[in-house]
């Protein structure tokens, strides 16, 4: 289990990263962005206030985002919540060291299927609206969730060390 603050500045946190996550959600900016707010905002509130707002943020953030009506939001939401939950998952099951590789290698995972997939076979008509920018997608996600988990991990041992003065 990750250390936290207390409850009721683990409570506001974690309801300021869902906020956040939200506005990103909502926010007229390409979907990159979007999901990039959205991850950053789901590790940045597990690491201030545990795996349940890490889990609110990255699940019920990204649906609001079809309040503007964006077809493009609404094709990818299933890539963007499937890797959303799937980082998290590594990042609960895999925490301390583990999760440094699990949990962003497990929430790109849908989405690299998605690029490679349909090369290979015939299966898929979506046309997905990353235009040309699966690999800048992929790692940028990358990048993110793996400064998250080493930002999260940096603040358990900080508050692990002043706990223990």
């Amino acid at each position: 289990m990750i250390r936290t603050v207390a409850m009721p500045q683990r409570l506001f946190i974690g309801l300021f990263f869902f906020l956040a996550a939200v506005v990103c959600a909502v926010a007229p900016m390409p979907i990159m962005f979007r999901s990039l707010g959205i991850v950053l905002s789901a590790y940045l509130g597990f690491s201030m206030a545990g795996m349940p707002a890490a889990y609110l943020t990255a699940l019920l953030a990204p649906p609001v985002g079809l309040i503007g009506g964006d077809p493009d939001w609404l094709v990818m939401l299933p890539i963007v919540l499937s890797g959303n939950l799937l980082g998290m998952i590594g990042l609960d099951y895999g925490w301390r060291l583990l999760a440094v590789p699990l949990s962003p290698i497990l929430l790109v995972l849908p989405a690299l299927m998605a690029w490679q997939l349909p090369a290979r076979m015939a299966l898929f008509e979506v046309s997905l609206p990353w235009d040309g920018q699966q690999g800048t997608w992929v790692v940028l996600h990358l990048l993110v969730a793996a400064a998250g988990v080493l930002v999260s991990l940096y603040l358990h041992r900080r508050r692990e060390r002043l706990a223990t003065a």
